[in-house]
Formats: structure tokens, sequence, C-alpha cells
């Protein structure tokens, strides 16, 4: 019944647009081509750092969109930006049809980055036909102040790079066709202050594949912790000097100086492959570029014997009743953000307590990127009289950056109470017997076991060669050797699951150069996507097909494979996905390439070593 209803609406909409078509057709003839072009915004007013989602529409009669103009974006950062095209009917038949109304819609999420106001458009869109049209204008206000740790050579802003001095370093040279960029949050650092490091790639070229570093920046006189969480490189856009570039975080670290001085980043090395994907013939071209080395100048600690940071300090003992002789154990756990690894305490001396040297242990976490954790010491103490010990309070002194300011931060006093006699040995009493000295050459006196009041004899047993088992033994065993040899030849004949797999891989490969021959492109790229699958599937020994994505990149990760193979294999499935209901994937170029991609990872795929076999 729905579908019934369906038909009957949609013969009623395809006649009434045939009608009003019609009139629309006659105008276009004669040269009256229509179009109005609307820019919108959802709000005129944000925040830094809050998002805004700008709309751009054309709605043409009488001819097809042909080029759409692109906003002025400086200000803020392209979070997404998507392209659709809602209605396009056509009127006539065979040859003769003509387009009575296109319609195209761009859609930007923008986040403000930079105070001001802002003007978007009039944005110009031409025609098939050539006739241009133009939007209107809509402003929007950014309020607030701009990141603190943002600097005057943000290559967003197109200005040169400033010198060390200022509150962070940027370093870059701008080049036409990609660049390598490194920034320092912080241009004067206590030593024990973090300094959050960063490498950016800024490319304008499409890359293919092969993204790496090949020489990570020097970090002498650092103590560094990655920021990075291993996940998918993802990048954005950003202009510079009105030129539009995709920027890739390819590296992120905490760095804490050691000492005092001029310290230097050094300058890394950035190579990758370059190209237009869609381009059977041009082979990639590797693309290399290097950064520029940055300088930090590390300051002394104001407070002499202070570590950099905000912490907390608790202590304990696992039991504060004890024998004289037995061991507690003392536990101090310092906590909060800096570097714990520069925290030390000391136990002073306390009579009548032996204090053995503390075990430490540290655990280091990074939320938000910034480096903290806790550090544990352990100290065993052991009373050597009996009595009521106090251990005192344990302190550190700690110097806040953001206050400027020291604090003292310190556990609460603890009391133990030891019973029993001392350790050393009382001196012996004058009136009692001496004791003969002994020697390392005294033997022990001879002991003797109890006393038998009667014998037996015992009777000669059966030898184990003359029992029936023994026999047994001697001749299964070789009769289990044959059979395991006769078990592993029948398991030799029959052909693996592996092998069935890879087989019905290659068989689903051969069906999509099938339906390519045939310009059968849905089902060209639903047997490229079943072929990956299936040889994921078996190089795995477990079926894929119904994760997701996500699901399955992490499972790749997890079970070994090289990170840029997940990544292109996760690209070509996606790209099958798309390609299935676009009509750009049906170009003859796009299907080789597809093809060509697909038989390269298929090959990585079976070749590539696993971290845990599949059982």
């Amino acid at each position: 019944m729905l579908a019934r209803r369906a038909s009957v609406l949609a013969t009623v909409l395809a006649s009434f647009l045939a009608f009003t078509g019609a009139a629309d057709v006659a105008r276009a003839q004669n040269g009256q081509t229509r179009a109005t072009v609307t820019l919108t915004v959802d709000r005129t007013e944000v925040d830094v750092g809050e998002m805004v989602r700008v709309q751009a529409r054309a709605d043409v009669t009488g001819a097809e969109v042909g080029s759409f103009e692109e906003p002025d974006l400086r200000g803020f950062a392209l979070r997404s930006r998507q392209i659709s095209r809602p209605l396009q009917f056509r009127f006539g038949f065979g040859n003769q049809q003509q387009i009575v109304q296109s319609s195209t819609v761009q859609a930007y999420v923008l986040q403000a980055e930079t105070p001001g106001t802002y003007t978007f458009g009039p944005l110009e869109v031409r025609t098939a036909d050539g006739r241009t049209f133009q939007s209107n204008e809509v402003q929007v206000v950014v309020r607030g102040a701009v990141d603190p740790r943002a600097t005057p050579g943000d290559p967003t802003s197109g200005d040169p790079p400033p010198v060390a001095s200022g509150p962070a370093v940027d370093g870059y040279q701008p080049d036409p066709e990609a660049f390598v960029r490194t920034t320092a949050d912080v241009a004067e650092p206590y030593v024990g202050q973090q300094v959050t490091i960063s490498v950016f790639l800024y490319t304008r070229t499409a890359i293919r594949g092969g993204l790496q570093l090949p020489r990570s920046p020097t970090t002498d006189g650092f103590w560094t912790v990655d920021l990075l969480d291993g996940g998918p490189l993802d990048g954005e856009t950003q202009y510079v000097n009105g030129a539009l570039y995709r920027v890739y975080r390819i590296l992120h670290m905490a760095a804490f100086p050691l000492r005092e001085g001029e310290l230097v980043v050094g300058a890394p090395e950035v190579s990758f492959q370059a190209g237009a994907s869609f381009d059977l013939f041009a082979p990639p071209q590797e693309v290399r570029r290097t950064g520029v080395p940055i300088r930090v100048n590390a300051r002394p600690v104001p407070t002499a014997g202070a570590v950099v940071g905000r912490y907390e300090l608790e202590a304990a003992v696992d039991r504060q009743n004890v024998r004289t002789g037995d061991a507690i154990t003392l536990t101090a756990t310092v906590r909060g953000e800096g570097n714990v690894r520069d925290v030390r305490l000391e136990l002073p001396p306390i009579d009548g307590l032996q204090v053995l040297q503390p075990r430490v242990d540290d655990e280091i976490v990074h939320p938000s990127d910034r480096v903290g954790g806790q550090r544990r010491f352990e100290w065993l103490v052991v009373p050597q009289r009996a009595g009521t010990f106090e251990i005192p309070s344990l302190t550190l002194t700690a110097f806040d950056v953001a206050s400027g300011t020291p604090s003292v931060v310190q556990s609460e006093p603890i009391t133990v109470i030891a019973v029993g006699a001392a350790i050393a040995t009382d001196p012996p009493d004058a009136g009692a017997a001496p004791v003969a000295p002994t020697t390392d050459d005294d033997e022990p006196p001879p002991t003797f076991g109890p006393l038998r009041t009667e014998s037996a004899l015992r009777r000669a047993t059966t030898p184990v060669s003359s029992t029936p088992l023994f026999f047994a033994v001697l001749l299964g065993l070789p009769t289990l050797g044959a059979a395991t040899l006769l078990v592993r030849a029948l398991r030799r004949r029959k052909p693996s699951a592996a092998k069935e797999a890879r087989k019905e891989t290659r068989k689903r490969l051969d069906d999509a150069e099938r339906h390519a021959r045939e310009g059968d492109a849905r089902a060209f790229y639903s047997a490229i996507a079943t072929s990956v699958l299936g040889a994921i599937a078996a190089r795995l020994g477990e079926p894929v097909g119904g994760l997701t994505h996500d699901e399955l990149r992490k499972l790749l990760r997890a079970r070994g494979f090289d990170e840029d193979l997940v990544r292109r294999t996760l690209d070509e499935l996606e790209v099958c996905d798309f390609a299935r209901f676009s009509s750009a994937g049906g170009a003859e170029a796009e299907i080789r390439d597809c093809l060509e991609r697909t038989r390269r990872v298929l090959g990585e795929l079976e070749a590539s070593p696993l971290a845990k076999e599949a059982s």
C-alpha cells in the first residue's frame, strides 16, 4: 500500500514539474536563465573558539550551476565542508533534455580564532551558459581575546616568525608548495617547566602516502614525553598569505629543560609522496622539507631547592604497632602537575629506627596535554629497640609558574610503637657459669635415629623389563609415531582455510576486473570491498564483515599491522563505499587506479607479519 501511494505521488509530482518546467525551458531557450544565490549564517556573534555555520545556496532555473566562489575564511579555522546538490530536474527526451532547475549548497563549519568583525560575500556564481550572479553579504562579530599561546608569527596571519624572546617560539619558512613549522609555547621557561613542542606539515599538494619523519627534532637538554595518542593523522585547513593549505600535526611532545641556558630544538625533516590519486600514469613524487631550528632560554628556578609544578603529598605506614626487629613499610606519594621525576624526598635519621634506601616508582600521565602523575617512595623501617617513635613530616617545596610564588607541602607526622627486646644482646650476669667458646672446627655431636625392636627380610621384586606393561609401552611407541605421521600427511592433503580464503579473494578480484570491463561501477566497487575484507579475514583467521571502519582500524593495529598499511586499507574501503553512490567513481581512470591500489594493498596484507597469529 505504501509503495502504491509513493508511486502515485511521484507521478503527480513529475506531471507538475513537467508542466511548470515547460515554461522554464522556453525561457531558458530564449536566454532567460534565472538564479537566486543566498548566503546565511546560524549565528552573527560568537566568542573566540566557538563554532559558526555558514551556508551558501544557489538555485538556478534554466541552466546548470557551473562554478561557485569560495568565501574568504580569514580569522576562522575550517573544521568541515560539505557540498550537495539536492535538486536537479531535466525536461525533455533523448538529446533534447534541458535543465529546468538545479541547486548547489555549500556548507562550512568554522571555528573563530581572532576577534573582529568579518564579512562573508558577496559570492559569485557562474552558470553553465556563462551568466554570473551574486549573493548577499553577512557579517559575523567575533568577541573575546586572542589565545595567549598564539604568536604574531602564526602562519594564519601571514606575518614573519618572531625571534625567540617572545612569549612563544615559532619557526618556519613559507613555501608555495609545502613547508614545516615548529612551535614551542614558552620561549623562556624555568628549569623543570613544561614546554609543549609541535611540528606541523603545511602542504598544498595531495598526500598519496609515505608520510615519514626521517629526522626528528633534536632535544638535547630536555626530558620529553610524547603527547600524540597514535590515532589517524587528521588534517585541517588554514590560510597562509591568502593561500589555502592542508595542515597535519606530525609531532607533539612535552619537553622539560634539565639545565639553564639556551637550548636548541633541532630542525626536523619530513617526507611524503605527493600527486593526484586519480592519475594512474603519473607516478607519485617524493617531497622533502626541512624545518627551522628554534631556541628557548631556560632560567633557574627563583627558589633554591624547589621543584616546578603543583603537588600534594601524603605519607602512611602499613602498620603502627610492630615487634622489635620486624620491618614496616613507610609510603610517601607525591601527586600533581609537573615533572614528578624531579621530586626528591629525604627522611632524616631517627634514633632507634633503621631506615633502608627507598624504592621509587613513577606513573606519568598527560591529560589535556599537561604532564603530571605521581611519584611513590617506599622505605623499609626497622625498630632496633622497644619504644614509641615519631616519623617527622616529609616536606616538599614547589614553585608554581602561574603565580610565580613557591609553596610548601608536607605530610602529617606518623607515630610507630615497637615492643619486645632490643636486637643487641645484653652483657652476661656475673654469677652465671661460663660458657665454653666454640670454633668453626668444632663438630656437632653425632645423632642416632629411633631403635628398631624387630627385623624383617625384604623379598625380591620382579624387574620392570619382565612386566607386561614394559612390552606394551615398547610396542606402543612405534605405533603412536606411525599414527602421528599419517595424521600429518592427511592434513597436508586437505586444503587449509587460509588457502581457500586467498583463493576466494583472487576470485573476487577477477570479478572486479570483469565488472570494470563491462562498465558496471557499482558491482566493481562492491567486489573490490569484498576482496579487501576477505583478505583481512584470511590473514587474521576471523570474520571482519560486521565491523565498522573504526573497529576494523583498532583490530588491525592491535594485531601488529603497519600504520601506513592500515590507513591505506581503510581509505580503500571508504573509497569503495563512496564511489558506489557517486557518479565520479565510474570514470575509467579512477577504476584503473583503484584496481592497482587494491592489488598493492592485498599483496602487503598477505605478506604483513602479525603480532599474534590467528589460532
